[in-house]
């Protein structure tokens, strides 16, 4: 074999291993609380996964990469990869409730009240995303549950449950609301917004999108078309965003 021939050989073996990604796994620790379906991000690669019941997750990721942990009752997590994650194999990562603040609740008593009042009869019919149109025949309805009380059990709901298929949906379901959320997002500015203005680098434009859409008051911004709050809260995350990939943790 010629040694040009060696060399072109040596090539191919190398270059899918220059590019490949580690699996590593990894487990969340929530104290007092059950650690399962946290969202995990990688947002070099983007590539995401979530925590089983036990918190336990794998994902595939290179050094220096940075992944970030969220779920709706826990406090917003950042981890870089180091050398020592990828030569372990393994992270463990501890999270903390958020605090709930409970804003000020008023009562107001109705007796005299009736479905016309409510708007029962001339009310808009909700509007179904495929997710949720997936998901409705795992819920149980009103007429669901009277069937109970005189012995009928609802097939859909149970067999669903029974198969994994409503824990699947409802993740399924979270994934479309982001999804909905980008779609907005690129509704709002271009790709020259973010590199000209924000000052991220090209290649982390899509990677900051996602970064953006589990901040919940920039959420909010979007869900209520505010551009203009919209735009100083994406500033601050930009900027934060920013430190993060330049900081070692």
């Amino acid at each position: 074999m010629s040694k040009t021939n060696s060399i072109i050989i040596g090539f191919l073996f190398w270059v899918p291993l220059l590019f490949s990604q580690t699996t590593i796994k990894g487990k969340v620790v929530v104290k007092d609380q059950s650690a399962e379906g946290i969202h995990v991000l990688n947002l070099v690669s983007e590539k995401a996964t979530i925590t089983n019941e036990k918190g336990e997750f794998s994902i595939e990721a290179n050094e220096d990469d940075l992944l970030v942990f969220s779920a709706v009752h826990l406090d917003y997590w950042r981890k870089s990869i180091s050398a020592n994650d990828i030569k372990n194999g393994f992270i463990e990562v501890e999270m903390t409730m958020k605090e709930q603040k409970l804003e000020e609740v008023v009562l107001t008593e109705y007796t005299k009240i009736n479905a016309q009042d409510l708007g029962i009869i001339n009310y808009k019919p909700k509007e179904y995303t495929p997710a949720e149109r997936k998901l409705r025949p795992a819920k149980m309805t009103k007429t669901d549950w009277i069937g109970v009380l005189t012995g009928k059990i609802p097939l859909d709901p149970l067999l669903y449950w029974v198969t994994g298929r409503t824990k699947i949906l409802k993740g399924e379901l979270e994934i479309e609301k982001k999804e909905l959320l980008l779609k907005k997002l690129n509704e709002w500015y271009e790709n020259e917004f973010y590199t000209n203005q924000l000052n991220i680098p090209e290649e982390y434009i899509n990677g900051f999108k996602v970064f953006t859409i589990y901040d919940d008051e920039f959420i909010n911004y979007l869900k209520t078309n505010d551009t203009v709050n919209g735009s100083l809260c994406i500033s601050k995350l930009a900027n934060e965003f920013l430190t993060y990939l330049t900081s070692d943790e």
